[in-house]
């Protein structure tokens, strides 16, 4: 199936140019529903800042709309074809700012997406954003040893993650069973937080999504650790000035 045409409130616009017309001190929404899609995309004003970056949120907006109305497309042929209803597809996804020094930009995004299901699906994702060098870092980038994420950090978040289960559910199993493990760091997203917008990062921000830490009725797992000396021993030189104790 060919790509579905860009929506047509946008599709007249070059790549770039949705944060040039709201200017670069705006958030960015579009908000778009239809009898086929509702479709919902955000950035904060932060992200407006930078061109390069808009351009990668563009690109993942435009991507993602056409992903999804090429799927509602043929949900609802088979449903015509089946002669049963179709539900109309849904997707959502909007960036916040989770905190800024004067170097990186940390975003955190949700999206939500149905597709005729029982219920919709929610997922986390982070966006770490290098202003000096324009383009979009990992976490892992700022550690003299990317295992550090593993031995530093992993620990003492399992030990959190349990806490929090055990308050939720009241015990939280034995060892092996459902839902009971500690996600290992591909499954899980991470991303340094600001909490008190000082310009420096203090925390790091855990987020299990749905069927990840424990069953959909649970929802999100969201573990905040504060940055420890270890950890921030542990980054390069270049980028320590980024983050408090």
């Amino acid at each position: 199936m060919k790509p579905v045409t860009l929506f047509p409130v946008l599709a007249f616009l070059p790549l770039g140019a949705c944060a040039t017309l709201l200017g670069p001190t705006s958030p960015f929404a579009f908000d778009q529903k239809g009898d086929l899609v509702e479709f919902n995309y955000a950035w904060p004003a932060e992200a407006s800042r930078h061109p390069a970056l808009v351009r990668q949120l563009r690109r993942d907006l435009e991507t993602a709309f056409n992903a999804t109305a090429a799927a509602a497309e043929a949900d609802r042929a088979s449903a015509t074809a089946a002669g049963r209803p179709y539900r109309s597809h849904s997707f959502s996804r909007r960036w916040a700012t989770a905190g800024q020094s004067s170097r990186l930009l940390s975003l955190e995004g949700r999206t939500s997406t149905y597709s005729g299901g029982a219920h919709p699906n929610h997922g986390s994702k982070a966006l770490l954003w290098d202003r000096r060098v324009g383009r979009e870092v990992s976490l892992a980038i700022l550690l003299a040893s990317p295992q550090s994420l593993n031995t530093i950090l992993r620990p003492a978040y399992c030990r959190a993650l349990d806490a929090e289960r055990a308050r939720r559910r009241g015990a939280v199993g034995p060892a092996g069973a459902l839902f009971t493990d500690c996600p290992r760091l591909d499954q899980v997203t991470l991303l340094p937080a600001d909490r008190d917008r000082n310009g420096r990062f203090e925390t790091l921000r855990w987020i299990a999504d749905p069927y990840v830490a424990g069953p959909y009725s649970e929802g999100f797992y969201i573990i905040d650790q504060p940055v420890g000396a270890a950890f921030r021993s542990a980054l390069k030189p270049a980028w320590r000035a980024s983050f408090a104790l």
